[in-house]
């Protein structure tokens, strides 16, 4: 008896993920950030106010958040990123690709080694 509860839990979260990813809310999902909630806050867009979005943190649980835009532009930006990292000591990523970015930065690493928006060298 036990087990089968087990199993039947599983797989309504199974369905719940799959029933979140079709009918999910616009925008996207930032990178998984190290924010300290390692438990399920919720399990689908829908559990979220407004336009948030029910996201993964760095440690496996999840919690709602402001969505991101869809990324649209994954073209490489020009300039460079700076060879000596700069910025805060920000050890999460806020982007993936020079799209993520605002404007004319660029998705570089950062001190922490993490990626972020920063301002190219020509």
């Amino acid at each position: 008896m036990g087990k089968a509860i087990v199993i039947m839990i599983l797989l309504l979260f199974a369905i719940s993920s799959i029933v979140a990813q079709q009918n999910g809310k616009p925008g996207a999902c930032p990178p998984p950030v190290a924010i300290g909630i390692c438990d399920m806050k919720c399990f689908s867009d829908s559990q979220c106010e407004g336009n948030n979005k029910c996201c993964r943190t760095g440690c496996g649980g999840t919690f709602c958040t402001f969505p991101v835009s869809v990324r649209t532009n994954n073209r490489v930006k020009p300039g460079r990123c700076p060879e000596t990292p700069i910025g805060p000591w920000v050890c999460s990523s806020t982007c993936r690709v020079d799209g993520d970015c605002r404007g004319r930065s660029k998705c570089c690493q950062n001190r922490c080694g993490a990626l972020a928006c920063t301002k190219p060298e020509a």
